[in-house]
C-alpha cells in the first residue's frame, strides 16, 4: 500500500470528507473511489478506504486502526514574539514539522505587530497541515501568553542572548524557548528574563527571528 497521505480527522467507521480535505485529496492527489488515506488523531491512525465521490465530499470507510508515536522525547515550548505574516507562517510551519509541542506568542515591546484574533483560524490550519506533512502524531496548540507569565507556567525557561557566557545548556524536558523579536529584546523584558530565565550564546552571529526558533527546535529535538 505505501506511504499513505495523512489528514486530521477524528477517527470514525464512517468518514465523510467536504471542504479544503476533500479538494486536497480529490483535486491534487486525485484519489477515487477504492483510493486509501490516512486520518491521525493523537497517537492513533486510522487507515480509509473511499467509497464514493459526490460533488463537494467524499465517503471513506476505516479499514483498521492502530498506535504510533513519532513524538520527540523531549516536549518543546516555543514562546515567539508576533512576526510580520509571512515570517510566522514560516516558523508555525517549520518548527511543528520538527516536532515542537506547544506555540506560545507575546507581544514585544519592540514589535510592530499586533495580536488578532482574525489570524488564530489561520495559524492553526497551518499547524495541521504540517502535523500530516511530517506524520505526527500530536497537533500542537497555540495561545496568547504575556512574558511575565512565563515564570508561572514553566519550571525551566531559556533565550538566547549575545553577551551569555554558557555556550549551550542542558535541556530540561516540558522547557521553554523564548525567542526574541526582530529588533531585540527591550530592557523590561531582559530584566524580567535575566531573573526567571537562563541565557544561552549562539556564538558571534545574530540570527534573524524565525531563523533562531527553526534552527534552535531542529538542534534541541533531533
Amino acid at each position: 500500500m505505501g506511504v499513505l497521505f495523512r489528514i486530521c480527522q477524528p477517527l470514525q467507521p464512517l468518514l465523510p470528507i467536504g471542504g479544503e480535505d476533500f479538494v486536497y485529496l480529490t483535486k491534487v492527489l486525485r484519489l477515487r473511489a477504492g483510493d486509501f488515506f490516512e486520518s491521525v488523531q493523537e497517537k492513533r491512525v486510522g487507515v480509509y478506504k473511499i467509497e464514493n465521490v459526490a460533488k463537494k465530499t467524499l465517503t471513506a470507510v476505516r479499514q483498521k486502526e492502530y498506535a504510533e508515536d513519532n513524538e520527540p522525547a523531549q516536549k518543546l515550548h516555543l514562546v515567539l514574539p508576533l512576526l510580520k505574516s509571512d515570517k510566522l507562517d514560516y516558523v508555525l510551519q517549520k518548527c511543528t514539522e520538527v516536532g515542537v509541542h506547544k506555540f506560545w506568542l507575546y507581544e514585544s515591546e519592540r514589535s510592530p505587530v499586533r495580536w488578532a484574533d482574525n489570524k488564530l483560524e489561520r495559524w492553526r490550519k497551518i499547524i495541521v497541515t504540517a502535523v500530516c506533512q511530517s506524520r505526527r502524531n500530536h497537533l500542537p496548540a497555540i495561545e496568547r501568553i504575556d512574558l511575565a507569565e512565563l515564570s508561572g507556567k514553566f519550571q525551566h525557561i531559556y533565550y538566547a542572548h549575545p553577551a551569555a557566557e554558557k555556550k549551550w545548556p542542558d535541556w530540561a524536558d516540558n522547557s521553554a524557548l523564548v525567542i526574541g523579536p526582530e529588533s531585540g529584546f527591550a530592557p523590561t523584558e531582559l530584566n524580567y528574563l535575566a531573573v526567571n530565565a537562563q541565557a544561552f550564546a549562539l556564538g558571534g552571529r545574530i540570527l534573524r527571528a524565525e531563523t533562531a526558533a527553526v534552527a534552535l527546535a531542529a538542534r534541541i529535538l533531533f
